[in-house]
């Protein structure tokens, strides 16, 4: 394997130009020419770093994990859930005062699951910094769990299934649906889906067949027989 580390410059034709960080040896040149016409594989690396949005959000979700299993203690928590998240993802051990932007997502990601999976309560502040993530509304309808205020959920469409149609033997694969509590589906027909959706900046999960299967909606049966 030839690790080679440079910055894209710009598109070629239906190529790439790509300046090397160092100037090339003669040895970097002697293997170049020898894979020349091979296969590559290029790996962009994110040069930002985390930012105050995102450390928030961790911080949030880390400290209302602390209290939920009762360690009071945040670091420890911390470490916990560091070490968790870089065994169950093979990612290596990173510094939440520097991590890249996107393992920064990864993590935040990572921690809604886990908080949704086991339950974990959300205070007003974390509610607050989450609300309209779409993995909240994702995990959300795989854990039944409002995507406004994380209360016991039923799955909600954002476009009206029709009249006189049967939702359990029509195809839901292509629209879009959201976990809502009964207070809050219920808010959604009295303003509207625009006005709701607006309001609390979601826009729902697209249905795949994958996530029709997971939810059992519709036809879910039909369609995998079919594939």
């Amino acid at each position: 394997m030839f690790t080679l580390f440079g910055y894209f410059k710009k598109f070629a034709g239906a190529g790439l130009f790509f300046f090397p960080q160092f100037e090339l040896t003669d040895h970097e040149k002697a293997r170049l020419t020898k894979y020349e016409g091979g296969l590559m594989e290029i790996r962009i690396a994110d040069p930002r770093k985390i930012s105050n949005e995102q450390r928030a959000k961790i911080y949030a979700m880390l400290g209302d994990i602390d209290e939920a299993v009762g360690n009071y203690l945040p670091e420890l928590t911390k470490k916990q859930l560091k070490r968790q998240f870089c065994a169950d993802t093979l990612n290596e051990w990173f510094s939440l005062s520097d991590c890249s932007l996107e393992l920064a997502k990864e993590f935040i990601d990572y921690l809604i699951q886990f908080c949704l999976a086991e339950n974990i309560p959300w205070g007003t502040r974390t509610m607050d910094l989450i609300q309209g993530d779409y993995l909240l509304c994702y995990f959300g309808l795989k854990y039944r769990q409002c995507c406004i205020c994380r209360k016991h959920a039923q799955i909600a469409h954002v476009h009206a299934v029709g009249s006189g149609r049967n939702r359990n033997k029509i195809s839901h694969v292509g629209n879009y649906v959201m976990p809502l509590c009964d207070a809050h589906h219920k808010e959604q027909h009295n303003i509207g889906i625009p006005n709701f959706m607006r309001k609390y900046q979601i826009k729902g999960v697209r249905v795949t067949q994958e996530i029709a299967e997971m939810l059992k909606l519709g036809d879910w049966r039909m369609n995998d027989e079919e594939q």
